[in-house]
């Protein structure tokens, strides 16, 4: 673990800590949340791939992904997608389905079952991820 040069006190107990230069903030003032979704007039020849609640696995991974055409969508076919974004299943959450974006995601189209998370410049997505699946 690096050691910084001096610390100070977070002001959250259970955190304790933290290095002097960083900031202790709430989640929703370092990501965005649902920024972006096709809209109903939508070309119905336009193509993307599916991601649903099921075709993330509570590994984080994304199982299946078919390329489908807008008219012939799931209605839920919405949230738009950005490499770095974490989806979040807000329905059957046993399930624990949450899963980062690693790859760039040009036509990809998830779920409105999904709260999409864009890391902003205060926050690294892959702790961003991590801190989507701890306790």
């Amino acid at each position: 673990m690096k050691i910084y040069e001096s610390y100070k006190n977070s002001g959250v107990e259970w955190i304790g800590e933290i290095p002097s230069d960083w900031a202790c903030k709430a989640l929703k003032y370092v990501v965005t949340c649902n920024r972006n979704s096709l809209s109903e007039d939508t070309d119905a020849e336009f193509e993307f791939n599916y991601v649903d609640i099921s075709s993330v696995n509570s590994e984080g991974m994304i199982l299946d992904a078919p390329n489908v055409l807008f008219g012939n969508a799931p209605s839920r076919a919405r949230r738009i997608v950005n490499k770095g974004d974490v989806v979040i299943s807000t329905v059957r959450t046993y399930l624990k389905s949450i899963a980062r974006i690693q790859e760039t995601a040009s036509n990809l189209i998830v779920s409105t079952g999904f709260a999409v998370l864009g890391p902003g410049n205060e926050i690294n997505s892959g702790f961003l991820y991590y801190y989507a699946i701890s306790e």
